[in-house]
């Protein structure tokens, strides 16, 4: 409060004493003349003094009135001073609380919370809260560095993934490819690719592929079984690192000089317990623990790969075997049936002719359906078995009938180009045929025509035998059917024990995208990730052993993508019992497979949100907990300072009517009460329409009475006030404004000689 304000105030407290005093002395002697019923007049008035003393303390009045209104003035300034001190102090925390906010909010998380003039415990918030901002800045950092490596980790999987398949035939190609890449991607300086290698019953470590050694010129170099630090890793079976490696055991070299590697990691190709080989990288900076995660995933696919390359190398080596015996075995059986031959001509031509055709003639009428034609295609002879299975009674009855007869209407274009060839003497044909019998029902029919010659060599007549194939060939309509039905369906083939894609349906290759010529060569264990081999290699054992499996598959299709079946592979049996091949049957699910993804990933970030909700709804009850301490603390203070000073106004003389920001009504003095003749009960806590009307002319009035509109401290302004009975008064008024905490409060003081 400044000294200007403090002078005007002690001015107005000391003029309206000395009229107080000044009043109550003219009401005395009011009074006292109209008690003695005298005229005024100062002989009197000296009477009046000399008879009664008293009167001089009565001129003294006026002078008192100046002391209490001094003496007021000095109490008033002093609360409004210890008011606005206390502003000023919690103006100076706002503005901390303010800047802190903004350094908060900003990142700056290293600024300053320290100030003597703040309460300490806001201080050990607002620190806490810089805490727990710098560990949360902290702790997303490392998520970050974290996700980074995963990414990093996943990509160089994914790449090495893709060069082993490339390179999965070549032994060589595949060693460099793989060596020459960990030495790229993880930024190192060298390192050394050894495989297994045995001969005459001795093991060692060859040395097939290498990037940046010193002893590049000799990559055929070998290291015997245990021998050093690559032989110890391979016979423990486990990866070794360290940073202190034994002078000159390796050097780089390079345009700059020569110089020894300060980092070594050593990793073994393990797969099913078994060595494959191993891994030696060098380098100069240190090898982080997602380095040497990485290098064991790459040695374990890389093993995988070596595993399958040994496999089919075995696998050529046996099949290539097996061709060499199968031949061998050809050119036996042929020897075998030439010899059968040249003993059958050896017999009676005589002999075998007779007996041997006539058997030979009643066994064939016994189990076969058997006609002969003339060349003009005329029926000569039928047999019993013909006649019943058309349908007719005897030979009469179908004698001299036309072949065309027998044949369905729908085959007989087809067939007569057959018979034309026959009739000329062209090869015999075998095939399934539809006849047709005397009551027009089809009978299928697997049929042999064949010319019979004469002597001078001259077509003689057409034989013509077969067998009722009517329920077979339903039979085979109906899976055929259900064949076709299938493939339009789901997709199947067909594999060889050994893997290989014999045949598959159009919905298989579409699918997997792959086109018709890619096909020829691929085997079951193309379509699997590498990650799946060793799983799918079980399923695969069990199902040649004869068990089938049913259960989901991930296939990988031509452009890398994955394919999810759910699958039943199934072995067929051939006439000896054996494993013939594999059927392979499946109904595509990667929709499925990526809905169940999708829903189990966003379940996981449900559980995650649900718990950082839970978190935040923790921490914002706590915060609204301090809040909700902190208004009552200032709604106490506030509650006491308005006491205070309600009871300092209590005693104005002036009449006092306090407002608050919401418009309502919290100060309503002695003087007010007999101003406006309204009960504080009436008054306190209402609105302040209950003494204003809205319809305000001055627009300080108006400000008051409006809590919307934003009011203006005024000093000694002359208005016009309404009265009890809505009288309207000129009078003079001033407004106070008191700030306390967030809590506004205007003071209007009345100046008027009521």
């Amino acid at each position: 409060m400044n000294n200007t304000s403090q002078k005007e105030t002690s001015a107005i407290y000391t003029v309206t004493g000395f009229f107080s005093g000044l009043l109550i002395t003219l009401l005395i002697y009011l009074l006292l003349f109209a008690v003695t019923e005298k005229k005024f007049t100062f002989d009197l008035l000296a009477l009046f003094h000399t008879d009664i003393p008293l009167l001089f303390i009565v001129d003294a009045l006026p002078f008192a009135g100046i002391l209490v209104g001094t003496l007021l003035s000095i109490k008033h300034n002093r609360f409004l001073q210890v008011i606005d001190e206390r502003s000023k102090r919690e103006s100076a925390a706002n503005d901390f609380m303010k800047l802190a906010i903004q350094n908060l909010t900003r990142g700056n998380l290293n600024a300053s919370m320290t100030d003597n003039a703040i309460e300490q415990e806001l201080i050990h918030n607002l620190v806490a809260l810089q805490s727990r901002l710098k560990e949360n800045r902290e702790s997303e950092l490392q998520n970050r560095e974290a996700d980074k490596q995963r990414n990093w980790s996943s990509h160089g999987l994914a790449e090495f993934g893709d060069i082993l398949r490339t390179y999965s035939s070549d032994r060589k190609q595949l060693g460099y490819a793989v060596i020459s890449n960990l030495v790229r991607y993880l930024d190192i300086n060298q390192g050394g690719f050894f495989v297994i290698s045995e001969q005459k019953g001795k093991r060692t470590l060859e040395m097939i592929a290498c990037h940046a050694y010193d002893r590049n010129k000799f990559p055929d170099q070998t290291i015997n079984w245990g021998e050093g630090l690559i032989g110890a890793v391979a016979i423990e079976k486990k990866s070794y690192y360290t940073d202190k490696i034994p002078d000159g055991y390796l050097t780089i070299t390079s345009g700059l000089g020569r110089a020894g590697p300060r980092h070594l990691l050593i990793v073994p190709l393990v797969l099913n317990d078994e060595v494959f080989g191993v891994f030696e990288l060098a380098s100069f900076n240190k090898f982080e623990e997602h380095h040497i995660q990485l290098v064991e995933r790459v040695a374990e696919n890389t093993a995988t790969t070596l595993n399958i390359l040994y496999s089919n190398l075995r696998t050529e080596q046996l099949l290539k075997e097996t061709q060499e015996q199968a031949a061998q075995l050809t050119r036996q059986e042929e020897k075998v049936l030439q010899n059968i031959n040249e003993l059958k001509e050896t017999q009676a031509e005589a002999a075998r002719q007779s007996e041997e055709f006539v058997s030979f003639t009643n066994t064939v009428n016994h189990t076969l359906i058997r006609a002969e034609y003339n060349n003009d295609g005329k029926l000569l002879y039928a047999n019993t078995r013909f006649l019943k299975m058309l349908g007719y009674s005897g030979n009469r009855e179908v004698e001299g009938m036309h072949l065309t007869r027998f044949i369905h209407e729908e085959d007989r274009a087809w067939f007569d180009k057959i018979w034309e060839r026959l009739a000329g003497g062209g090869a015999h044909f075998e095939g399934y045929m539809r006849h047709v019998t005397k009551m027009g029902q089809d009978l299928w029919i697997m049929a042999t025509y064949t010319c019979v010659r004469n002597e001078d060599n001259s077509i003689g007549k057409v034989l013509f035998l077969a067998l009722d194939a009517t329920s077979q060939k339903r039979n085979n309509l109906r899976l055929e059917g259900q064949i076709n039905a299938i493939n339009k369906l789901s997709p199947n083939a067909e594999f060889s024990p050994d893997g290989r894609l014999l045949v598959y349906n159009d919905l298989f290759e579409s699918t997997l995208k792959y086109p018709t010529n890619e096909f020829k060569n691929k085997n079951i264990f193309d379509f699997i990730a590498q990650s799946d081999q060793e799983r799918f290699n079980e399923i695969w054992e069990q199902v040649v052993a004869g068990t089938a499996y049913q259960g989901q598959l991930r296939m990988i299709g031509k452009f890398e993508e994955e394919v999810w079946f759910r699958t039943t592979f199934t072995s067929l049996i051939d006439i000896y019992g054996e494993v013939d091949k594999i059927l392979f049957l499946a109904f595509e699910i990667t929709k499925e497979k990526e809905l169940e993804y999708f829903m189990r990933t966003q379940n996981e970030k449900l559980k995650e949100n649900e718990e950082q909700t839970r978190l935040k709804s923790l921490d914002l009850k706590k915060q609204i907990g301090e809040m909700e301490q902190v208004w009552l603390e200032e709604k106490r203070s506030l509650q006491r300072e308005t006491s205070i000073y309600s009871n300092i106004l209590e005693n104005q003389p002036l009449p006092a009517i306090g407002v608050n920001n919401q418009g309502f009504i919290v100060i309503y003095n002695r003087a007010a009460e007999n101003f406006y003749g309204k009960s504080p009960k009436k008054v306190i806590n209402k609105p302040i329409h209950v003494l204003f009307k809205e319809n305000q002319t001055d627009p300080a009035i108006q400000a008051f009475i409006d809590p919307g509109k934003p009011i203006i401290e005024t000093t000694k302004k002359r208005v016009s006030l309404p009265l009890h009975g809505q009288k309207m008064k000129e009078a003079d008024i001033s407004i106070i404004k008191t700030e306390s905490g967030s809590e506004l409060i205007y003071t209007l003081l009345i100046h008027s000689d009521y």
